[in-house]
């Protein structure tokens, strides 16, 4: 159903992306780790272009959809939630997309997955992740409703953004199309919070990170105002 979400992600460009970046910072990464990876489908594709993968998920029904995809063989998975991954080594690089830093909801969770990320990174690796800017939280999904259909499930999708506490629920209903043309009714509820560029600045400093530079959702442009989702580009330095 995860994938359903996801239907309009183009993966292909944020690997190219992230390779710019490598290539950028002269980096060359064998094993890179996949934070928050869901149903693989990034893990993968880096995979592919020759990256050894980790990939963890605090969700074990994604990623059992992960291990059933063509090539996940090569790949190791871990059933860990972000703010207490462990892994045997260190790695190269650090990735984490599709706003899975903002489902750290509280403070406290995104420094524990920081100085995670700086205690398995090596020094002058890359840690590449990417968050909703405030204008997606207060104008695209604040108190907004938005519905979605492919050929086998219609869904509604209901947000509710309180700027006090910078949490936003995400009230997600399922219609899921049966092997007898019925319809199953499932819901879900997300909880997202916002984090602004100077709280995520200065706990990356915190942690030995110097902030590269951020970009609008996987392009070289820079953020502006009508930015949705802006991507972190920091380097372990000590």
């Amino acid at each position: 159903m995860y994938d359903n979400l996801t239907f309009d992600v183009d993966y292909k460009k944020t690997a190219d992306f992230i390779e710019w970046l490598f290539k950028k910072n002269q980096l060359s990464p064998q094993l890179v780790l996949d934070l928050a990876c869901g149903t693989g489908t990034l893990t993968l594709e880096l995979a592919r272009r020759g990256y050894d993968m980790l990939g963890a998920d605090s969700s074990a029904e994604m990623l059992s959809v992960a291990r059933e995809k063509e090539g996940a063989e090569k790949i190791l998975y871990l059933h860990q939630p972000m703010e207490e991954f462990e892994l045997y080594g260190t790695v190269d690089a650090i990735v984490s997309v599709l706003d899975s830093i903002n489902y750290l909801t509280a403070p406290d969770a995104l420094e524990k997955t920081f100085c995670l990320c700086a205690n398995y990174l090596n020094p002058g690796g890359l840690f590449i992740f990417d968050v909703n800017s405030e204008y997606k939280f207060n104008t695209i999904l604040g108190q907004e409703t938005y519905t979605y259909e492919t050929d086998d499930v219609f869904y509604i999708w209901e947000n509710d953004f309180d700027p006090k506490t910078k949490l936003c629920n995400l009230y997600l209903t399922f219609f899921c199309e049966q092997k007898n043309g019925l319809y199953q009714r499932l819901g879900e509820v997300h909880t997202q919070r916002f984090y602004a560029h100077v709280e995520l600045k200065n706990t990356l400093e915190k942690y030995g990170f110097e902030l590269l530079n951020c970009y609008d959702d996987y392009t070289d442009k820079a953020p502006d105002s009508t930015t949705q989702r802006i991507v972190y580009e920091a380097k372990k330095i000590r």
